[in-house]
């Protein structure tokens, strides 16, 4: 299957440059350009378009206008904007609309290598249905009383990098909303970023501020009944597995750097079941059929969907820009032997955190029916030789210390 990108510019001469750059690829992507926002709805309407690429100031129509019409139109299409616009309020603008940010001048390599890291995507879940839904989310639901902690902090006159940080860090939406943004083009980090902290100092106070109150890309989960319970469920798995996988590095010698990532990929590793809460009846669905085929959680998302919460929540934070190990993670955490490599990563930290806890969870109905941590593969544990014994990490899972990371609601 071929791929397709639209870019969308109104400088003529930008598009024949983007023409000459991209001829070698003309036989694996079919490319279409249009000069504005209105002939590029025109050329979306005749063709299949998966990613459309755009300038951000542009007459009649800007880039952040299209992009929302394409988002309405179209919610499968990836969108990015590729501009060499310096005002912060035009980018602003598009935060909520584009789901990546390239700044110009963008040489060959980064664009080619940008497109075709997101068609890679596609394979994660190939799935248009499921395409749609994650291309087309705009906002992830918060947790009330961290949305609310964190404007309070905002506004308080000794706000504070650190408690900023801290609050993001327990969220899965906002953090993974902050990483979308440090990891952007747009602000020039020569480095992939995935702690939340970091990604504050990066982004500054003021930035965030205006993040949170003006162009509100944090939503607060107003849902009530079985809605809130699932998202509470998610939530105080998410911490747990983090803080959980993070001990885990430690104990096993990791890396500061795997330390870190292996709390941020077990904070966002079930952030696809936010996505697929979307539909109100997955969750029983799932249920339903986990009883029907006795099969674990991921396994009936497979059976019904063609792919899990894992690869969903993996494709979202692909197109978001994070960065692939921590994508990686995320795809594989239920089934790590389809990773390459035979060392100690994030994802094992998470595969196994998460296998430790999967009896907290809200999957499961019949639970005292389980074997020993169903969801531990054993085999690619083996692979990796771990420096622990499986019963040491198990007897760190039942210390209460991880617990704490739950703040009292």
């Amino acid at each position: 299957m071929q791929f397709t990108v639209l870019f969308v510019d109104d400088e003529p001469n930008m598009i024949e440059g983007l023409k000459r750059m991209l001829r070698s690829m003309r036989d694996e992507w079919g490319v279409y350009f249009a000069l504005s926002g209105r002939e590029a709805l025109d050329v979306m309407a005749k063709n299949q378009i998966d990613v459309v690429v755009s300038d951000m100031r542009m007459p009649e129509m800007d880039g952040a206008e299209l992009l929302s019409e394409v988002r309405h139109l179209y919610p499968h299409t990836i969108r990015v904007i590729l501009s060499g616009v310096s005002d912060q309020e035009l980018v602003l603008n598009s935060v909520r609309t584009a789901h990546q940010f390239l700044s110009k001048p963008c040489n060959a390599e980064t664009l080619k290598y940008t497109l075709d890291r997101l068609f890679r995507l596609r394979y994660l879940i190939n799935n248009e249905r499921l395409e749609t839904l994650v291309a087309g989310t705009e906002l992830l639901p918060s947790i009330p009383d961290i949305y609310m902690k964190l404007l309070q902090e905002l506004n308080s006159p000794d706000v504070s990098f650190k408690r900023v940080g801290d609050i993001i860090s327990r969220d899965v939406s906002m953090a993974a909303k902050v990483l979308q943004l440090v990891n952007s083009a747009f602000f020039g980090i020569p480095q992939k970023v995935s702690n939340p902290h970091q990604a504050v100092t990066l982004l500054g106070l003021n930035l965030i501020r205006s993040l949170a109150l003006c162009v509100k890309i944090f939503s607060i989960h107003e849902e009530h009944g079985k809605q809130e319970v699932l998202v509470d469920a998610i939530w105080r798995h998410s911490l747990k597995v983090s803080a959980l996988a993070k001990e885990i590095a430690v104990v096993e010698s990791a890396d500061q750097e795997t330390v870190e990532d292996s709390f941020v990929a077990g904070l966002l590793h079930d952030m696809g079941k936010l996505l697929l809460l979307k539909n109100p009846n997955h969750h029983q669905q799932v249920l339903n059929l986990m009883k029907e085929k006795d099969c674990r959680y991921f396994e009936a998302e497979l059976a019904l969907l063609g792919a899990s919460h894992a690869e969903v929540g993996a494709y979202l934070l692909g197109l978001w820009a994070l960065p692939d190990n921590i994508v990686g993670a995320v795809a594989y955490h239920h089934m790590p032997w389809k990773s390459i490599g035979d060392k100690f990563t994030e994802l094992t930290a998470v595969h196994i955190a998460n296998a430790l806890l999967d009896r907290e969870t809200f999957e499961g109905t019949e639970k005292e029916k389980l074997p020993e941590y169903p969801n531990l593969d054993r085999g690619y544990l083996n692979k990796i030789k771990l420096k622990s014994s499986f019963q040491e990490l198990a007897h760190i899972a039942l210390q209460a210390r991880y617990q704490q990371v739950l703040p009292k609601r």
